[in-house]
């Protein structure tokens, strides 16, 4: 493994630090669209080029892998941004197709977005989807579908693949769900919609579903970079007994915690974005980061929250944020007891299969 930063990397990096330098992302009840998220930030992605990364250079974009996308969807997460950059991005990566390409690209080129469904109702990032497609008729039900309020289109997991479907399209109904932080999600249903043969995105529902995980996981892991800072920076100043409260043993004990589920959860994106590149099998390694962010990361940011004394609670301060951003997704990848169930059948497969390896030997 190498998990050396290629230039590529650091420049896409470079360019959304300097963006999110020059822009403070808006809040819950500041957001101004419906959709419920910060339209001057996603504007100004869209501005900087960073929605095309993905795209193929024949539809106008940079063809960046996902790890090329890693450091753009870790600095969202890390500056508490609410887009929806992560679904576009996502769509312009896996869409590999003339067709969906160039109907993502149309999207990028004028600043709309994409909505990723993955989820359904009781199976959360299902690996077995029930929402079937036949005969170029959609049918089924998609929950905690971020952003589908505004999208021009929805990225659809199916019995048969992956298809991009137009979110006015006639068939499709939105119903906002609430949520912690206030940004827009929705269950999605498809009562029949007509979904055209240049609208497949992929055969295999698996690579949608593995690049949203790991967007949902490296957009995790810099949200919990960012609240880190502010306790840090927190604990560093706030004087008790003529001391920064960061010197106590319990404090320095608790930030140690802090620092080792951090950077776990890092390893495990890490290790999963480099394995997808090289174009090896992830699934374990985005089991790890997904079970970790539903497991390990709400009781991470309760412990940061009090090591703030009151003004931790207090919603209009920044780890608020950040709190409510962990919470929604947790249960966005379904919660700790689903995650741990799948990352065990996946062990068990992968030993499985190992033994049959060896019988063969």
């Amino acid at each position: 493994m190498d998990f050396t930063v290629d230039s590529t990397a650091t420049a896409v990096g470079d360019v959304v630090s300097d963006l999110l330098r020059r822009h403070t992302p808006v809040w819950d009840a500041e957001f101004v669209d419906p959709g419920g998220f910060d339209t001057d930030l996603y504007a100004s992605v869209h501005r900087a080029g960073l929605l095309a990364l993905a795209l193929p250079t024949d539809h106008g974009g940079d063809d960046v892998g996902l790890i090329g996308l890693h450091p753009l969807l870790r600095a969202l997460g890390t500056a508490a941004a609410v887009t929806p950059t992560l679904g576009t991005v996502v769509a312009g990566a896996v869409a590999t197709g003339p067709g969906a390409a160039s109907v993502v690209a149309g999207i990028v080129e004028g600043g709309g977005h994409v909505a990723v469904a993955v989820s359904e109702p009781g199976s959360p990032l299902t690996t077995t989807p029930q929402t079937s497609l036949s005969n170029g008729r959609l049918r089924g039900t998609k929950t905690a579908v971020l952003h589908a309020q505004g999208s021009a289109a929805l990225l659809v997991t199916t019995d048969s693949g992956a298809v991009l479907v137009d979110t006015d399209a006639p068939g499709v109904t939105l119903t906002a769900t609430p949520s912690s932080t206030g940004w827009g999600e929705y269950t999605v249903r498809f009562d029949d919609v007509a979904v055209p043969d240049g609208r497949v995105v992929a055969r295999d529902a698996r690579l949608v579903r593995d690049a949203h995980r790991f967007a949902l996981s490296a957009y995790a892991d810099g949200v919990l970079a960012g609240a880190l800072r502010i306790t840090a920076d927190h604990v560093t100043n706030r004087v008790q007994f003529g001391k920064p409260i960061a010197t106590f043993q319990a404090v320095t004990q608790q930030l140690a915690d802090i620092y080792v589920i951090g950077r776990s959860m890092n390893l495990a994106v890490t290790s999963a974005v480099w394995r997808m590149s090289e174009g090896l099998d992830a699934d374990r390694d985005l089991s790890i980061a997904a079970y970790w962010l539903a497991a390990e990361m709400p009781s991470t940011l309760r412990t940061m929250t009090h090591l703030h004394g009151g003004v931790g609670v207090d919603i209009t301060y920044p780890l608020h944020r950040y709190a409510s951003i962990v919470k929604d997704l947790a249960r966005l990848v379904g919660g700790p007891t689903a995650r741990l169930d799948e990352l065990a059948e996946s062990s068990m497969l992968a030993a499985e299969l190992a033994e049959s390896v060896e019988e063969g030997i």
